[in-house]
C-alpha cells in the first residue's frame, strides 16, 4: 500500500511538472509547498526509517525528483542520514505547513549542493533543462 501511495505521488508530481514545462511555466512556490506538505505528511513514518538508514523509498523519491544519478544514490542517502535530526525536525507533521515543507525541500537541495558528485548531477540536469527550453522556444 505504501509503495502505491509513493508511486502515485511521483507520477502525479512528474505529470504536473511536465505539463507546467510545456506551458513554459514552473509551479508556484505555494503549489510546490503544498505538494511537499502532502508528500511529507503521507510519508512521515517511512521518512523517519529511511533517514535512519540513509536508504529506502523516500530517499529514492527525493533522488529521482532531484535527478540524482543512480550511482550517486548512496552518497545522497548518507548525506541525508548525517542531517536526519535537522530534517526530521523540519518535517514534524504537527508543525508542517506548505512553507515549512518547501523550506525542507530547499534544505535538502542545499545539503546536496555541498557534495561535488551531487552538485554535478544538478548541473547536468540544469543544462538539460536549458536545452529543452531552448528547443521548445525554437519550435514555437
Amino acid at each position: 500500500m505504501a509503495l502505491t501511495v509513493m508511486g502515485l505521488g511521483i507520477v502525479i508530481w512528474q505529470s504536473y511538472e511536465r505539463a507546467a514545462r510545456r506551458k513554459g511555466k514552473r509551479p508556484s512556490p505555494k503549489e510546490v509547498g503544498h505538494a511537499a506538505q502532502v508528500y511529507l505528511r503521507a510519508r512521515t513514518h517511512q521518512l523517519r526509517e529511511d533517514l535512519a538508514l540513509g536508504a529506502g523509498p523516500t530517499v529514492d523519491d527525493l533522488a529521482q525528483a532531484a535527478r540524482i544519478r543512480r550511482e550517486n544514490l548512496d552518497v545522497f542517502g548518507k548525506l541525508l542520514r548525517t542531517h536526519r535530526k535537522e530534517l526530521l525536525l523540519m518535517a514534524d507533521a504537527k508543525q508542517l505547513t506548505p512553507e515549512r515543507a518547501r523550506a525542507w525541500l530547499e534544505r535538502v537541495g542545499e545539503l546536496a549542493r555541498t557534495e561535488p558528485r551531487l552538485e554535478e548531477d544538478r548541473q547536468t540536469f540544469l543544462l538539460e533543462q536549458e536545452g529543452a527550453t531552448q528547443a521548445a522556444e525554437a519550435r514555437q
